[in-house]
């Protein structure tokens, strides 16, 4: 399993529309770069820098349908001016966000935690401590990396799980080597792949 990690300066929602073309490039040279080093032909399409062929599960979640991408799966987030994209031989999902300050950042970070967090992961983010604000992203992205994942998206409700006691996934936290304000979570199947370094494009 590889991270790659993009930071475009204009951010992703650029008034300039450059956003989404700078995300969709990101993915297709990331792509092409995790199959070099799988030792895997390229599609046709990739190489000629085309975006492959894609399907969505029944909730959203995209999947490759490229011929000869058969067993890869990915996970594609991006925050404020970065993005990350992990790819795998199995079902997998991934989260990044931007943990710099925003305004009443702290008060904010509470209503989230009481609308989407479980008692236990309340209670690991404390944003009362020095680090409060650290763990409460560890659990943010852990959760939205665990939807990814399962494919089930906000339909399975962020209260109705704690990602602290999570049966049959494996889900690694950490921050960005090149960027370490931002925390990213990757979950995988338990006994699957670890993560493998982390690539900058």
């Amino acid at each position: 399993m590889k991270l790659y990690h993009f930071d475009h300066e204009g951010g992703f929602s650029a008034p300039d529309g450059s956003g989404p073309e700078a995300i969709r490039g990101f993915l297709v040279e990331s792509l092409k770069d995790y199959l070099t080093v799988c030792g895997r032909d390229l599609p046709e399409p990739l190489e000629r820098g085309a975006f492959p062929a894609m399907r969505k599960g029944p909730h959203g979640k995209p999947y490759f349908e490229e011929p000869g991408l058969e067993g890869v799966f990915f996970s594609l987030s991006h925050t404020r001016g970065h993005a990350i994209v992990c790819f795998s031989e199995g079902e997998i999902g991934a989260d990044c966000e931007n943990t710099e300050a925003r305004g009443e950042a702290r008060l904010r970070y509470k209503r989230i935690a009481d609308r989407c967090f479980s008692e236990d992961e309340k209670g690991y983010a404390d944003l009362g401590a020095p680090d409060g604000a650290l763990r409460f992203f560890e659990i943010w992205t852990a959760k939205e990396a665990y939807m990814k994942y399962t494919g089930n998206g906000f339909s399975e409700g962020m209260r109705s799980f704690s990602v602290l006691d999570a049966q049959d996934v494996c889900i690694e936290t950490g921050r960005l080597q090149a960027a370490r304000h931002v925390v990213f979570s990757v979950c995988t199947a338990a006994g699957g792949e670890g993560l493998d370094g982390e690539r900058r494009l």
